[in-house]
């Protein structure tokens, strides 16, 4: 794909809610990866803007206090529902904040990592992540582009879930707090 068809499947991407995820090959030698990839996600002052969140993601993830950091995560442009609590150290990814939905009374564990995306050699990944309302991300669990963990659920520590991986093991406390 040239440069121009990957930024129109990528606006195409972010206006349709219904997609989970957009994919495309880097087809480009080694070293200039790193330049198209950026090139293509954040052309022109796209990529001081990406920075400036990449910054205050960074300064926010060091804030104790998730009152704070949910309200600059908020002007950031990631989706934070109602009572959502965000422990220290945490990692929201700053490359498509709109794509990260916390919905509604959900906790999001010390340490742990939320990712719009993924680059692996020569392959790019964009997805929508939604955290369920009143679910529990345990510490250093990692949520991959693409996936939806349902509400009233517990990812457990340092597990990774992706779009395709089966909830299975996953503690459902939902009837708990009907």
């Amino acid at each position: 794909m040239l440069k121009d068809e990957i930024r129109a499947g990528i606006s195409a991407f972010l206006k349709n809610a219904a997609e989970r995820t957009f994919e495309f090959d880097t087809s480009c030698p080694l070293e200039e990866r790193v330049p198209f990839i950026h090139s293509v996600l954040f052309p022109g002052a796209a990529l001081a803007l990406f920075y400036f969140r990449f910054a205050f993601g960074r300064l926010a993830g060091w804030i104790d206090y998730s009152p704070l950091k949910v309200f600059i995560y908020r002007l950031m442009g990631f989706k934070i529902g109602e009572g959502v609590f965000i422990s220290p150290g945490v990692f929201l990814d700053p490359h498509f904040p709109g794509l990260i939905e916390l919905q509604s009374h959900c906790i999001i564990g010390q340490e742990a990592i939320v990712s719009c995306h993924e680059y692996s050699g020569y392959h790019y990944r964009l997805g929508r992540v939604t955290v369920g309302r009143g679910a529990v991300v345990g510490h250093g669990a990692v949520i991959m582009p693409g996936t939806a963990l349902p509400p009233m659920t517990c990812l457990p520590m340092r597990t990774v879930v992706g779009k395709n991986t089966p909830l299975v093991g996953f503690y459902d406390f939902s009837e708990k707090y009907r």
